[in-house]
């Protein structure tokens, strides 16, 4: 059972920076977003450390994604855009726009990755690799992740790093590190530099204790 999940893991994750082996994403023009509402920045003190407010769930490809009344995304449709410019604002995004990228279908990909991904060699890379593989299903519930926390690392008004928890049906926790640039008003994916050859997934005993933690649903 383990090694199902850990497989799964390293081929969900990689969205932010290995996904499906090889860093992956597209520069296609965005279209078929529907605004639902503004999000406002806030000008409350920022706060790493705290919980984004109000935060529901919704069901994207198999997987559930907090979405924020306050911190977005604001904006759902084909992809998700329109999160407020602050540190819960920037983790929402990256667990959205990484989730997005793993899973979205073969019709939706090209737009995902012009909303979500910073432009760049990584950003190339992704879009190569992805073009050559096919995902017409949802993830399978049996290994699907549940995102469970995130801690942030690092946090500036134009560059957030954290590193986002999920857990699995075997209790297996993997980390995956991720970075959000705030571009064009919004925070997108920065997947790490594939000459690099960096590691962002890994397994971990647990969630740690300083965490901030969230709550999928069952």
């Amino acid at each position: 059972m383990r090694a199902k999940s850990a497989h799964y893991a390293q081929t969900f994750a990689a969205a932010a920076a290995t996904l499906l082996a090889s860093a992956v994403v597209l520069s296609v023009a965005a279209c078929g977003v529907s605004d639902q509402s503004a999000v406002k920045t806030t000008t409350a003190p920022v706060d790493p450390a705290r919980a984004p407010a109000d935060v529901h769930w919704e069901n994207y490809q198999g997987v559930q994604l907090p979405i924020g009344s306050h911190d977005g995304p604001s904006k759902l449709g084909t992809t998700a855009a329109g999160f407020s410019h602050t540190p819960q604002g920037a983790a929402l995004a990256a667990i959205n726009h990484s989730t997005r990228l793993s899973l979205a279908p073969d019709g939706a990909w090209p737009q995902v990755a012009a909303i979500s991904l910073i432009p760049g060699p990584a950003k190339d890379s992704w879009v190569l690799a992805r073009a050559q593989v096919s995902i017409t299903a949802p993830a399978n519930p049996v290994v699907a992740p549940r995102i469970t926390a995130y801690r942030l690392t690092a946090y500036t008004p134009v560059r957030a790093d954290l590193t986002v928890y999920a857990t699995y049906s075997d209790a297996s926790v993997t980390a995956t590190a991720e970075t959000v640039l705030w571009a064009s008003e919004d925070w997108r994916l920065l997947l790490a530099d594939p000459a690099a050859k960096t590691q962002t997934v890994q397994s971990v005993p647990s969630v740690p204790a300083d965490a901030v933690k969230l709550e999928p649903p069952k």
